[in-house]
């Protein structure tokens, strides 16, 4: 694993852990604390598509991730009012984990594991669109223990394709598509 997928890997463990120890406390600062891990997914991602030198080569790496900037910045301008919140942060939930969900599906033939990822992600998705259609504190709080998990499962899921990257090196010498199995 490279030093910042570990930096990373902690960071994320970190969070929800202390998400997890201050889940009643956090909550008064729902929209700061989402609108602030929006802010730094898609900052994070600008960035490593900059270093690998994809973000000009497809108008959709750069709106998208500035499209992810302003939800960022929107619910930070929203984060006094629960309602708006919750429709903010379920239409980004749905856009990324649709995201990720293609990815997943992608990968299936490759691997059969990947089927928990498009799960996770039909599950996330499902929740999300509960939330739009019911923005309350009930579903702030739900959708907050759910961030929780969700940045322990990303680490997971990392580990799991890093593993699957190195079982596959190991069989096969060099694999085919790097790019699969190690998004950042």
């Amino acid at each position: 694993m490279k030093k910042w997928q570990i930096v990373k890997a902690i960071l994320y463990i970190s969070v929800a852990v202390l998400i997890f120890i201050f889940y009643d406390a956090l909550m008064p600062y729902v929209g700061i604390l989402v609108g602030g891990i929006v802010f730094l997914y898609a900052t994070e991602e600008l960035i490593f598509l900059s270093v690998k030198r994809k973000l000009f080569g497809s108008a959709y790496y750069l709106f998208d991730g500035i499209a992810q900037l302003l939800i960022g910045v929107i619910l930070f301008l929203v984060s006094n009012d629960i309602i708006k919140v919750c429709l903010v942060w379920g239409v980004w939930a749905i856009l990324r984990e649709s995201k990720e969900m293609a990815e997943a599906i992608d990968k299936i033939p490759r691997n059969k594991l990947y089927v928990v990822n498009v799960i996770e992600s039909v599950v996330v998705i499902s929740l999300s669109f509960l939330m739009i259609l019911e923005p309350n504190e009930n579903h702030a709080r739900l959708h907050v223990l759910l961030l929780a998990a969700e940045l322990v499962i990303v680490v997971l899921f990392f580990a799991l394709e890093s593993l699957l990257f190195k079982q596959e090196t190991d069989k096969n010498g060099e694999p085919s598509d790097k790019e699969t199995y190690t998004k950042k």
